[in-house]
């Protein structure tokens, strides 16, 4: 007998992995090993992605176990993506700490002032957000 939440769970994951792809960023789903669960999906190389496609939430649960997954990946940032019922993909609810909220922030901040200060760049940075 199939288990149906494995396979719910997979089919949740391999949507998040293919809403990133299809945003241009770089996605896979890490082949876990008997080490220790390095999250459900990697994205960006950076972010480490718990999904969770169950109707009751438990978010202080979820950010703890994304936490330990994301040491274990090596990536900076952990979020939990959470199914919302009857909804696309998109509309799927990110969660994660506000520290890390606002490193990423910090980080695409630092970014934008780096590519902004060469007139060039800051031209080509701004087409290519047009382009999106």
């Amino acid at each position: 007998m199939p288990n149906t939440n494995k396979i719910k769970g997979t089919r949740f994951e391999s949507a998040i992995r293919d809403f990133a792809l299809s945003k241009k960023l770089t996605a896979i789903r890490p082949a876990q090993s008997g080490v220790g669960d390095l999250s459900d999906v990697h994205v960006a190389g950076r972010v480490a992605v718990q999904a969770k496609d169950v109707a009751v939430a438990a978010y202080p649960k979820w950010l703890g176990d994304v936490a330990d997954q994301k040491q274990r990946a090596g990536l900076p940032i952990g979020v939990v993506v959470h199914k919302t019922r009857g909804k696309s993909i998109g509309d799927a609810r990110v969660v994660m700490t506000l520290g890390e909220f606002t490193d990423l922030l910090v980080q695409l901040d630092l970014a934008e002032r780096f590519v902004n200060s060469n007139p060039s760049t800051a031209y080509a940075y701004a087409q290519a957000l047009v382009k999106r």
